[in-house]
């Protein structure tokens, strides 16, 4: 009897290992893998700030996303701490960031096309702007925040592949959604989302 169980014990580890390499190539769990990795990371930075009493900030472009901290005048990388450090996204993986249930977009606070034909004091107006706008892309500012409290700011991250990755394969289904909700812990959905 013991003879059998131990049989049945190595036929179910070499089906679960022959199982996991198959399923180890598979465009999903590509997503799967960087969405959990997201989500570790990031509550592992918001319990790195609740220890620390330090406000952090998630800063998110296309193909990465990286923590900054606030040291009470600008937004900067957290020296000393490279896991909170820029993380860069498989090649055809890219994200979306909504805030609130709204897509991120970058604000337009005037329209440029009002002052085209104005006299020479615009000049010296646009040029105090360029200067701003300069100085704006030099200075990072995080998308998303977490407060020393533990606090979070809402918000909803989704993976998913580029429209060339998509091209080959029909992967435009597929996606993990990331959603933060005031606080920690995260929730992850997917690979088929429901919009």
């Amino acid at each position: 009897m013991l003879e059998v169980l131990v049989v049945i014990a190595l036929i179910g580890l070499i089906i679960s290992s022959i199982q996991f390499n198959f399923s180890g190539k598979r465009p999903e769990d590509t997503l799967k893998k960087v969405s959990y990795q997201f989500t570790a990371l990031f509550e592992n930075a918001a319990n790195y700030g609740l220890l620390n009493n330090v406000e952090l900030g998630l800063y998110i472009d296309k193909s990465s996303y990286r923590f900054l901290g606030y040291d009470g005048i600008k937004w900067s990388e957290i020296a000393q701490q490279d896991w909170l450090a820029t993380q860069e996204l498989p090649e055809g993986v890219t994200l979306t960031l909504t805030l609130d249930d709204l897509p991120i977009e970058e604000p337009l606070l005037f329209d440029s096309s009002v002052f085209k034909d104005q006299n020479e004091e615009y000049l010296s107006f646009k040029a105090i702007e360029e200067a701003k706008n300069a100085e704006q892309e030099k200075q990072l500012l995080p998308q998303v925040y977490i407060l020393s409290g533990g606090d979070i700011t809402p918000f909803s991250l989704t993976f998913h592949f580029t429209e060339d990755a998509s091209l080959y394969d029909d992967l435009s289904e597929l996606g993990y959604r990331v959603t933060g909700i005031y606080s920690t812990p995260l929730t992850v959905e997917g690979p088929v989302l429901d919009d």
